[in-house]
């Protein structure tokens, strides 16, 4: 069952999330207690062929069946259920369907009868035999011959049915076989050629924290799982945002020694580009100011418009820097250059952060349902951009003159250091030449 709400673009007032439609839902429902599985779906992200939802937080528990692998499976749902903000938790164990294991006695085989011959009588009588086919029209017809409807759906029929030998007698069924009420599974999923219980939880909504619930779960996951010889594994959401953040982690220390690379190239220094770089974290800084302005929770989007941010904000610094290096190859001191970049580049500067700004500012008000999922990552460019821009002129030349008073106090403090030294040196010296 289902529903589907109006595109934002064509309701009147915005409305409340789809995440409360499904709470709301699933409230005035209540609980089906006769149900193995019930939840409400809001914005599923179930693809065809997919078992499970990306956007909930999912367990896959492998090994093999049995029944210490389902009282696992158990405990991981009242775990689930135990966290706030978790409004359906499940288990797909599969606890089987009753079904009758017949097998042969002695007494068969003397008789001549096998456990081939024995299952397919049985299953003529109770799913039919072929007798013939008739064609009518484009249609095939297949004519069954089995027992009436009333037997079959008996259990008795079984301490009335006969059986035929090879040599065409026929005895009870109860002379040749022994039949016993059993349970076994009525399916079995397997991954990877693990068999497996799927376990997950639906969060209430979007705020919930789902990787944090998952962190926390894992000791308590490793503690059961080692107790019954069984694995884990995360999957959807949680599974997908663990491999995202290494590959974050890997592309921003790869972002940043190229960055470095570049810039120690471009001004012949090793020094210089830690200065232009200084910007970077002041240009974080402001995509979450920008995001708190916005009323936005960060996502993994504003972290990839952190990483492009990291190449836009350098440019305003690497301008001041080559406006101080170029004053200084004309013999102007370092304390006038650095005075006179601020207000010599002031107007470049300004202009290119507050176009940028601007230019991104149409797609930070889109109320469309599309730019939604960049507005996140515009936001961290325009805002970034433009604190970074009013820290750089202040920035860029203190750190030149401190970076100056640093290496002459660096310098001062080796002097002193090495004088003893060097004194103790002139003073062997004269003593050798005057014995001399």
């Amino acid at each position: 069952m289902s529903f589907e709400v109006l595109p934002p673009e064509e309701r009147s007032v915005p409305g409340p999330p789809n995440s409360v439609l499904a709470e709301r839902w699933a409230e005035l429902v209540g609980s089906i207690p006769e149900a193995t599985r019930f939840h409400v779906h809001s914005e599923s992200s179930l693809k065809k062929d997919q078992e499970y939802d990306n956007e909930y937080l999912n367990i896959e528990l492998r090994g093999p069946t049995s029944p210490e692998k389902a009282e696992v499976a158990e405990e991981i749902k009242q775990m689930l259920e135990g966290y706030e903000g978790i409004s359906t938790a499940w288990a797909g164990v599969n606890y089987g369907q009753d079904e009758l294991e017949v097998s042969l006695k002695s007494r068969a085989a003397q008789l001549g009868l096998t456990q081939a011959s024995l299952a397919s009588q049985i299953r003529q009588a109770f799913y039919g035999e072929e007798a013939q086919r008739v064609q009518r029209g484009v249609d095939d017809i297949r004519v069954m011959v089995r027992l009436p409807k009333e037997s079959r759906e008996s259990l008795h029929t079984f301490d009335q049915m006969k059986i035929r030998t090879p040599r065409g007698a026929e005895v009870p069924l109860a002379t040749v076989a022994d039949i016993a009420l059993s349970k076994a599974p009525s399916f079995v999923e397997r991954n990877d050629g693990a068999e497996i219980i799927r376990c997950g939880a639906q969060p209430v909504d979007e705020t919930v924290d789902v990787i944090g619930i998952a962190h926390e779960m894992i000791p308590r996951l490793d503690e059961l799982c080692t107790r019954a010889g069984l694995s884990y594994k995360f999957l959807g959401y949680v599974a997908e945002a663990e491999n995202a953040r290494r590959q974050t982690i890997i592309g921003s220390i790869l972002l940043f020694f190229t960055l470095y690379g570049m810039l120690a190239i471009a001004l012949k220094s090793l020094v210089q580009p830690v200065y232009v770089m200084l910007a970077v974290p002041f240009a974080i800084i402001g995509t979450l100011l920008g995001h708190i302005i916005m009323d936005l929770t960060p996502s993994y989007l504003s972290i990839f418009g952190m990483l492009a941010l990291s190449g836009v904000a350098v440019n305003d610094t690497l301008v001041m820097v080559d406006y101080i290096n170029r004053r200084r190859s004309e013999g102007m001191s370092l304390r006038d250059a650095a005075l006179q970049a601020g207000g010599r580049r002031f107007r470049p500067i300004f202009l290119t952060s507050v176009t940028t700004f601007v230019g991104l500012l149409p797609l930070m008000l889109d109320r469309s349902l599309q730019a939604q999922f960049l507005i996140p990552m515009a936001v961290s460019l325009a805002y970034g951009v433009l604190f970074a821009t009013a820290v750089t002129l202040y920035l860029i030349p203190c750190t030149f003159l401190f970076g100056e008073d640093l290496i002459a106090m660096l310098s001062r403090f080796g002097t002193w250091y090495v004088r003893p030294f060097r004194g103790d040196t002139k003073s062997r010296h004269a003593t050798e030449s005057q014995g001399a």
